[in-house]
């Protein structure tokens, strides 16, 4: 902040022997490569030498080094120092300069400081290290951007052995994420929550890349953090610079970009077991190639083996949860003159989860006992991003080009849904889906000149997605023949009551819908004298979301008078996307911020139907929502830059929410606007350095009072006053870190505990009660760099009490208690994991 700062499928019990031991086997085959490495070279940064790079980035100032990377915009050169082992005092830091700059938190996030030898001293005093980001789309220190962004290092979530998205998530107050066996898990900010089959509140990008569905939701991007320069967490509105996809603030990943004329190999293979579960081995690889000065490649895979700790007492199988997930990504950066870069991102993952995690009981008790059959999910995306930058002398210009595919399916056992035990397996949700989405936006950006008053971004986007979707729910019972007469007779309607195996429909919603949206934005900064920056900024935009919804099944045929019946619609928007800013520098210890933002959301035809159980109707099309917030903030450090103390305030005022209304069934829901929601709170985040080396403490708070300012009645018939409690929204969360790193002779040791807090909430209205609840975490590290051949070993102790709290619960049935069933969603146990890491290079 300070302007002196640098800106920086199931197994026999053999089987599971085999596996397990297979584990272990791939393990030791990991160190023992990391032996057989140790011919070439160590890399120079091991001893805390500077890193080779490119030219810095022409639009950060001139003394900065480079950012935590921007898959899509930044020059492949510049990246976070993926250098293995540094000095002790070098993790603190000294006032940064360009060649020890770290990824640190802004609002303050726990993390470790990186391992490091004992080897050089540097005489400074040590002082917390600045950060560098791009999520305002050019490099800015994240202290001096009038914004609530949570910034964690990629070297940090690796040596927690973090592996989704909810690793991270935890580390975040005011953010939490929760998911079900029938949907794609959702991420919330500040208490603005997303209903399960709603497009998130929460956009997810990678890099510059939105990956949000903007109708039904079909894949959440979950990259493994592995080879991940940084994730950034941007609390509000993002919807000047990225639109529709982040009505209410983004996680943003950052992949490491390639560097030119440098060789690097890392790799890592974690096992991990769980109490009460299973265990299993994660592992994978990245490395950088040089081609030259100008062209280099660098590509990572892993493959990672998540034990499952729910067990099925129906079908008699145990730890049915597990998850098999693998994935690549490739970066070709491409200097092919002083004045241009190019780089290319693709990514590829997949993912195989065996049975759900859900459990009957609220007591603790992993088991279910009311599930006949299981319920299996499958998940891929791919994704290309080509970005072109040419950095003139007067602004940079970026032609950034993206396409996505994803796809899924499942099958979801609901027979305790209607039978409430799960006796017989009665019926079913299928679900199938996949979506296409391509993207272009040409954007200027005006080089950063401390010394002259104004700076900009400016640009145009277009985008287009493509939904394609089916739910289904059939009985389990089979009717062929009686289909097969229908089928003679030309009964054509009645033909849509079957499927294809010969079983009768309850219900069946195909959807096909096209989402397009065109924009022009903008973001205009004056510096007011030495001390003061207004910024006015916004976002003019055309969306349209539209298509048909073909409905059909017996639901369908009692409610609707026919079968299929389908709904033809489009939703149509334009308007206009406001930002404003102030930042204030009383003086280089103290900044002081206000922010009014905007953030907006498409509209679309209906996804779901109406029952016989409904109380109302569904409309044919919901509107889009949006949303105004308000916040001010001050930024403080105090004793040469060792403590610093941050207070954000904030009011959100959300119109028109899109929500989800199941009936009484639970079998159908649909989306319809509800009134509205405001949410209003403050976070306070505290980092210390301590005069002990390598000594650091962090601690964060969040409080967001979320109700509706408009009563609503449910498609239940339930009525709901306002002042009612938002779902998904717990008032208080905290994260606490105290972390360690000390010298012995040539060994350095590392450690972290880290304690976070959850209130209660509630997943809907007038649910069972979630979350409220406590984990504690600890990580022990050992490192030497003159072992060459010896890894990086950590030890690794994830919900040290093995808390079982509830992140998620659902209860259904037949408008009947006695037949209600009640699924519940149970964080990981305690798991303890070993986790080696190595690297090796020029």
């Amino acid at each position: 902040m300070s302007k002196k700062s640098t800106v920086t499928r199931p197994l026999t019990p053999a089987g599971e022997d085999a596996r397990r031991a297979g584990g272990f086997a791939r393990l030791m085959a990991l160190g023992l490569g990391s032996f057989l490495c140790a011919s070439l070279p160590p890399l120079a940064a091991a001893q805390g030498a500077p890193q080779p790079s490119a030219t810095q980035d022409s639009t950060a100032a001139p003394d900065a080094d480079a950012d935590a990377g921007d898959a899509g915009t930044m020059n492949p050169a510049e990246a976070p120092s993926a250098a293995g082992p540094q000095t002790a005092e070098a993790v603190q830091s000294t006032a940064p300069s360009a060649d020890d700059a770290q990824v640190v938190p802004t609002i303050a996030v726990p993390q470790q400081p990186a391992p490091v030898p004992a080897t050089e001293q540097t005489a400074s005093s040590p002082q917390i290290a600045e950060v560098i980001v791009t999520a305002t789309k050019r490099s800015e220190n994240v202290r001096d951007i009038p914004a609530s962004i949570a910034v964690l290092s990629g070297e940090d979530l690796e040596r927690r052995g973090a592996q989704d998205t909810a690793d991270i998530v935890k580390l975040v107050p005011g953010a939490n994420v929760t998911s079900t066996g029938d949907s794609p898990q959702r991420v919330t900010l500040r208490g603005i929550s997303s209903d399960i089959g709603t497009s998130s509140t929460t956009g997810i990008l990678f890099g510059n890349v939105s990956f949000t569905e903007a109708w039904a939701p079909v894949v959440s991007l979950d990259p493994n953090p592995f080879d991940m320069g940084s994730v950034e967490v941007l609390k509000g509105p993002q919807g000047t610079l990225f639109g529709a996809s982040a009505l209410n603030g983004a996680v943003r990943y950052v992949p490491t970009p390639p560097k030119f004329g440098e060789y690097e190999l890392k790799w890592f293979g974690q096992y991990t077991s769980i109490h009460e579960g299973d265990a299993g081995p994660s592992y994978g690889a990245a490395v950088n190639l040089p081609f030259g000065d100008t062209l280099a490649l660098r590509v990572m895979a892993f493959d990672r083996d998540s034990p499952g700790y729910i067990d099925n007492l129906r079908t008699g199988k145990k730890d049915v949860n597990r998850t098999d997930q693998k994935g690549a990504r490739a970066l070709l950066g491409w200097r092919p003159g002083d004045a241009w870069d190019i780089l290319l991102t693709t990514a590829w993952q997949e993912t195989d989860l065996r049975d759900v995690g859900i459990a009957d009981n609220d007591q603790g008790r992993l088991e279910t006992n009311d599930r006949p059959r299981a319920s299996p999910n499958h998940t891929q995306y791919s994704m290309a991003d080509l970005a072109v930058t040419w950095n003139g002398d007067w602004a940079q210009f970026v032609s950034d080009t993206s396409y996505i595919d994803k796809g899924g399916h499942n099958f979801f056992d609901a027979s305790s849904r209607i039978t409430g035990n799960g006796a017989l397996s009665l019926t079913a949700q299928y679900y199938a889906g996949d979506s296409s989405t391509v993207g272009q936006e040409f954007r200027l950006v005006s080089v950063d000149d401390p010394q002259k008053r104004w700076k900009w971004v400016t640009g145009i986007f277009g985008w287009q997605q493509d939904v394609k979707n089916t739910l289904s729910v059939p009985l389990a019972v089979d009717v062929t023949p009686l289909a097969t007469i229908i089928d003679a007779l030309n009964l054509g309607p009645l033909s849509s009551l079957f499927n294809g195996s010969g079983s009768p429909v309850v219900l069946q919603t195909v959807g096909d819908v096209r989402i397009r949206e065109l924009a022009a934005f903008g973001e205009l900064t004056r510096r007011l004298g030495d001390s003061v920056e207004l910024s006015l900024g916004g976002r003019l935009y055309r969306t349209q979301s539209g298509g048909q919804n073909a409905q059909s099944g017996v639901y369908v045929l009692a409610q609707q008078g026919s079968s299929p019946y389908v709904i033809d619609g489009e939703v149509k928007q334009q308007g206009f996307n406001p930002k404003a800013s102030i930042v204030w520098h009383l003086n280089d210890d103290i900044l002081t911020y206000g922010l009014v933002s905007k953030g907006f959301r498409v509209g679309g035809i209906q996804t779901g139907l109406t029952s016989s159980f409904g109380r109302s109707a569904a409309p044919e099309t919901f509107k889009s929502d949006t949303l105004w917030n308000y916040e001010a903030g001050i930024r403080t450090q105090f004793l040469h830059n060792t403590l610093r103390l941050d207070l954000t305030g904030f009011l959100v005022d959300w119109k028109n929410p899109q929500s989800l209304q199941p009936d009484a069934s639970g079998l159908s829901v649909y989306i319809d606007n509800v009134g509205g929601v405001r949410s209003k709170g403050a976070d306070l985040s505290l980092q210390y350095l301590f005069p002990w080396a390598g000594l650091r403490l962090t601690n964060s708070v969040s409080y967001a009072d979320t109700v509706t300012t408009k009563p609503f009645t449910t498609a239940a018939g339930d009525i709901y006053p306002s002042g009612t409690n938002w779902p998904l929204a717990p008032k208080w969360q905290t994260a606490s870190t105290l972390s360690f790193l000390q010298p012995a002779g040539d060994w350095l040791l590392g450690g972290y505990a880290t304690y976070t807090t959850i209130g209660k909430t509630v997943p809907t209205f007038g649910a069972h009660k979630i979350f409220g609840y406590h984990q504690l975490d600890l990580q022990f590290s050992v490192a030497n760099a003159r072992i060459e051949w010896l890894p990086e070993i950590a030890l690794i102790v994830n919900n040290l009490t093995d808390e079982r709290g509830i992140t998620n619960a659902f209860t259904s049935g037949v408008p009947s208690p006695a037949l209600a069933a009640e699924e519940y969603y149970y964080i990981t146990p305690r798991a303890i994991g070993i986790r080696l890491m190595g690297r090796f290079g020029d």
